[in-house]
């Protein structure tokens, strides 16, 4: 009787063990999805929002009219989702994607509260233009940079923001992973990205296709640290060199 016992007990640790909840050594994870939806404060979509996603992989996409995204093929684990567009503060989520699973985030975007406030409508366009942009016109007039206003920008009847850049010394226009950029040209080869500055604030990582000329009031082109201001320099130790100063639309424009 007691040697039956201990066979009992024997084959039931080894149900237990064979029945344990994991994963067989060199199990092949599922990629992992990641959906979500990016709105402002009011609740209304947002769409051609820029959505980065870092974890193993670098991945990049754009809200849909509906402010929906989409990711798939994705390496489980953890990983830091943020999203931005020109007019609202930026925001970062961290996410940890499960094997097989599709998760989902929503963002909510608050409007940056604009400077150029409190004009009146019967101000003269270019009146207002060089009393909101005392300093564009101020540096434009010294010559350091390569600037462009509203005219233009209209005239050169541009579709993409790198059209605007075409034409500016010390600057070229390439492809990389599939996206154009906009580099500075450092000599003997070297080149290297700007800055991107929008409304005096720095953007970190910044890329041309965030930014379409229909929304630019003015722009600064500065291609080597001599001549960029000294409010818009890259921070000490930065991967880039000189700055794309960006001035978004007057209010009523």
């Amino acid at each position: 009787m007691a040697g039956h016992a201990r066979v009992h007990i024997r084959l039931m640790a080894l149900v237990l063990v064979c029945g344990a909840p994991l994963a067989p050594a060199g199990a092949q994870l599922l990629p992992a999805s990641l959906v979500g939806v990016v709105r402002d404060s009011s609740g209304i979509a947002i769409p051609a929002v820029e959505v980065r996603y870092k974890g193993t992989d670098f991945l990049s996409v754009r809200t849909n009219d509906s402010g929906g995204f989409r990711m798939i093929n994705l390496p489980t684990g953890l990983a830091t989702v943020s999203v931005r567009r020109m007019g609202f503060a930026p925001a970062t989520a961290e996410v940890r994607l499960r094997s097989g699973r599709t998760d989902s985030l929503v963002f909510t975007l608050t409007a940056l509260a604009t400077t150029l406030a409190g004009v009146l409508v019967e101000d003269e366009y270019e009146a207002r233009s060089r009393r909101l942009l005392a300093g564009f016109w101020e540096r434009r007039s010294r010559g350091f940079g390569y600037y462009l206003t509203r005219a233009d920008i209209e005239r050169r009847a541009a579709h993409e923001f790198v059209d605007l850049a075409r034409l500016v010394p010390s600057v070229s226009i390439s492809t990389r992973g599939g996206r154009k950029t906009i580099r500075m040209n450092r000599g003997a080869g070297r080149d290297c990205p700007p800055q991107y500055v929008v409304d005096g604030m720095r953007i970190e990582a910044g890329s041309p296709d965030e930014f379409t000329p229909q929304d630019v009031e003015a722009v600064e082109f500065y291609s080597g640290p001599a001549t960029v201001p000294p409010q818009f320099a890259p921070r000490f130790n930065s991967y880039t060199c000189g700055a794309i100063v960006i001035w978004t639309r007057l209010p009523g424009s």
